[in-house]
């Protein structure tokens, strides 16, 4: 199967979908290789990092299995070499060798990612769930030297909305003028603070409703707080203080960044919560074992999971005939073959195959339960009261 996506700015549904895809691939005796490289390092970097990954995976494998991480390794060099990196800060690529059923599928992000590779039978898709939280669709409200500007940031993208000049807010007003200077100026322009109001408003309103973030100096981050409406207030998830020295273009790369690293704060506070707090702790499940349990009788609510697990060792007996030792006879002989099993791998793609959501967090004390683990759904959830055999007959007493 072959797979070669354009590689243009991905959004969510296209990181969705790719993540649906991966997670669909059927495993074979011929393993994938999982990369993903840090563009912002520079391409010597990457390449270095994946020479000597290369080297190191290639140690530990036999005869066979190397000429398959070989020819996936080269498709990997050449996919690299072909594709444009321009303005694309991350990218993740997935290669398998033809005896397995030939895949390649590269995948771009305008965020970085950590220097990863992988060989493995299935794709490691889990910094791509990371990706995705980090994707999620927010309101940036940005106090720049020029006035407010409303953008909509979707796929480590902003896209302007609306825009008020510095003229028409009110807050220009330096601090130390007196009450009467200031309410002298607030009558003469309360028409055009209003407005400013309402556009912000309005223009919320109509792109739906989405977690806000504040952006700014230190000094107009907080004057753009008490500026906003009651209802505006209310909804701030975050504030990002950005120096007013920076271009526009590296201002807004690194509010981007800082949206990003805050969705990811909030997985690991809900995932230290599910872990310490005793009301939501019983209905958790942790370690590898006891969250599989809770996948296959379909009682997991969502998946909790580290970047990185420890792979195990385990053992498969196959049945092999045995021919020539007689006409009439069969035989057959137990071979006992060993690999290893990642459960942080395997498990997220079971859980997207199974529609669980799931959440990649480096909390500390997820770490400590295995890298795995899980929230179960409420007994209300999977409880549901069967349909009587016969029909009866209900009365209504007052």
């Amino acid at each position: 199967m072959v797979c070669s996506e354009t590689v243009t700015k991905t959004s969510l549904d296209s990181l969705n979908k790719s993540i649906e895809l991966l997670a669909s691939v059927d495993a074979a005796e011929d393993p994938f290789l999982s990369c993903y490289l840090d563009l912002e390092a520079g391409v010597e970097s990457c390449q270095k990092f994946l020479l000597s990954e290369a080297e190191f995976i290639r140690a530990g494998l036999s005869d066979s299995q190397r000429f398959d991480f070989d020819e996936a390794f080269e498709q990997l060099e050449e996919t690299i070499a072909s594709v444009c990196k321009e303005e694309l800060r991350g990218m993740a690529i997935f290669t398998r060798s033809i005896m397995g059923g030939r895949f390649v599928s590269v995948i771009p992000s305008m965020l970085p990612f950590r220097n990863q590779l992988a060989f493995y039978r299935v794709p490691d898709i889990r910094p791509l769930l990371s990706l995705r939280d980090a994707y999620g669709e927010h309101y940036l409200l940005w106090a720049a030297s020029d006035g407010i500007e409303l953008f909509r940031v979707e796929g480590g993208r902003a896209k302007t909305l609306a825009w008020v000049a510095e003229k028409s807010l009110a807050w220009h007003a330096p601090e130390q003028q007196n009450l009467s200077s200031r309410n002298r100026i607030a009558r003469n322009r309360p028409h055009l603070d209003g407005f400013a109001r309402q556009t912000i408003s309005r223009a919320m309103k109509s792109a739906g409703r989405l977690k806000l973030v504040l952006a700014g100096d230190s000094n107009r981050l907080q004057r753009l707080r008490h500026w906003l409406p009651r209802h505006l207030s209310a909804g701030v998830s975050q504030m990002v203080s950005v120096s007013p020295f920076l271009d526009r273009t590296r201002a807004l790369r690194q509010i981007i960044d800082h949206m990003a690293a805050g969705c990811r704060a909030a997985v690991d506070a809900f995932t230290k919560s599910c872990l310490q707090v005793s009301s939501i702790r019983r209905r958790c499940v942790t370690g590898p074992s006891g969250t599989f349990s809770a996948i296959d009788s379909q009682a997991l609510h969502t998946l909790l999971i580290t970047s990185t697990t420890t792979p195990t060792l385990v053992s498969t007996n196959h049945p092999v005939t045995l021919e020539g030792l007689g006409a009439d006879t069969e035989h057959f002989s137990a071979v006992t073959q060993t690999r290893y099993w990642d459960p942080g791998i395997e498990l997220s793609r079971l859980a997207c195959q199974q529609g669980i959501r799931t959440l990649v967090s480096n909390a500390r004390e997820l770490f400590r339960q295995g890298g795995v683990g899980g929230l179960l759904r409420d007994s209300a959830d999977v409880v549901v009261m069967c349909r009587p055999k016969h029909p009866t007959i209900t009365e209504l007493v007052a």
